[in-house]
């Protein structure tokens, strides 16, 4: 796929080696040309990166592939605007000066270079740019540019976000990174590929989780894919879909918070000085549980809710939910652990176990605690 720049004024394909700016490139150069390398795919611009007084530069053109911006040259005043629908900025070649649009301005860690016609920067300010980051692979010589969060690109990467652990051959792709969003994703189980259209957050600290294992006891391998949707103080909110890689279709899973509403119920008392939370669990070695919270009243205690925080996992080829036990607005007092099975309808509950967390600990179950 081509792109081309967009050019306000003239193009950049002036002929200026002999430029005051051209003339700082150290001569001394790598003998095999560096290689430039964005999301795992040669980079389409076929300018190369090179370094500098220690530094690596990029042309500033490579921004076109992964993030939303325009570039605009001005041949007169020797400026490039990079510029977007929020914001712009500009560059000097020659100063290592940031001039932002709306006043101010910022230094580089070192100068803008124009060489043949064509802008540079330092490859570390690609991440003030546009969330961006680098690695220089001596071994392999090659530039290798990771796309930030609110970076764009249509290409799918070589490298997928996720591989199974044991199993290289199952991979999971971005089919499109779209600003802070991944709308769409590809899963290849031995070379098969399937596509889907889930939309998620591109978080880059919590990346896509993948299993395979026969997770229904069907003696066929199934795909888990695990997605964060958002997290926070809190909060932890994820996706589950669990794939046959025979033909692609979804095998439906109960949602652990909706597990949990279904199969638990509860109610708060008063003992003493203290609260009861009471739980009657389905499904559980221990189907009454009462956890004792010291020095609170009743009506201190809105409520008991279920998944504010979720997990999911594969554990020793059982899906497992790990979700937390709520008392008013943000106050966990434990967790739950839901163990799935195969079910008339797909992958359901089997076993529910309360874990209190070390703050709390379960009360004595006296007749007078039992509640419907």
């Amino acid at each position: 796929m081509k792109k081309s720049l967009l050019i306000c004024t003239v193009a950049l394909t002036l002929m200026l080696a002999g430029s005051p700016a051209a003339s700082s490139i150290d001569n001394a150069l790598a003998a095999a040309p560096l290689r430039l390398v964005v999301d795992g795919e040669s980079a389409l611009t076929p300018l190369r990166p090179f370094t500098d007084k220690g530094l690596v530069y990029v042309p500033v053109r490579v921004l076109n592939e992964f993030y939303p911006a325009k570039l605009s040259w001005n041949n007169q005043s020797k400026l490039l605007t990079v510029s977007t629908d929020y914001s712009s900025l500009t560059l000097k070649p020659g100063t290592s000066l940031l001039l932002y649009g709306g006043g101010g301005s910022y230094s580089m860690e070192g100068k803008v270079i124009l060489r043949k016609g064509h802008v540079y920067l330092p490859a570390g300010e690609l991440n003030s740019l546009s969330g961006a980051s680098y690695r220089l692979d001596e071994d392999k010589n090659q530039v290798l540019i990771e796309s930030g969060s609110v970076s764009t690109t249509v290409r799918v990467p070589k490298e997928p976000l996720a591989l199974a652990e044991g199993s290289p051959s199952v991979k999971l792709y971005a089919a499109l990174k779209d600003g802070s969003t991944y709308k769409g994703y590809i899963l290849e189980v031995n070379g098969k590929k399937h596509s889907f259209d889930w939309e998620t957050y591109r978080d880059l600290s919590h990346p896509p989780e993948l299993y395979y294992s026969d997770i229904n006891a069907d003696s066929r391998k199934e795909v888990v894919i695990v997605l964060t949707l958002g997290t926070g103080t809190g909060l932890v909110d994820q996706e589950i879909h669990v794939i046959r890689p025979e033909d692609g279709s979804e095998i439906s899973v109960l949602p652990a918070g909706e597990a949990a509403k279904q199969l638990i119920s509860t109610s708060v008392t008063e003992d003493g000085e203290d609260v009861l939370v009471n739980l009657k669990l389905q499904y559980s070695t221990t189907p009454a549980v009462a956890v004792r919270i010291a020095d609170r009243a009743a009506d201190e205690v809105s409520g008991v809710g279920f998944g504010s925080v979720v997990y999911y996992k594969v554990e020793s080829g059982r899906l497992v939910a790990n979700t937390n036990v709520l008392i008013g607005f943000a106050e966990s007092i434990g967790d739950l652990k839901i163990v799935y099975k195969a079910g008339k309808a797909g992958m359901e509950p089997e076993s529910v176990t309360f874990i209190p967390f070390d703050k709390y600990y379960p009360a004595e179950i006296t007749e007078t605690q039992d509640h419907d």
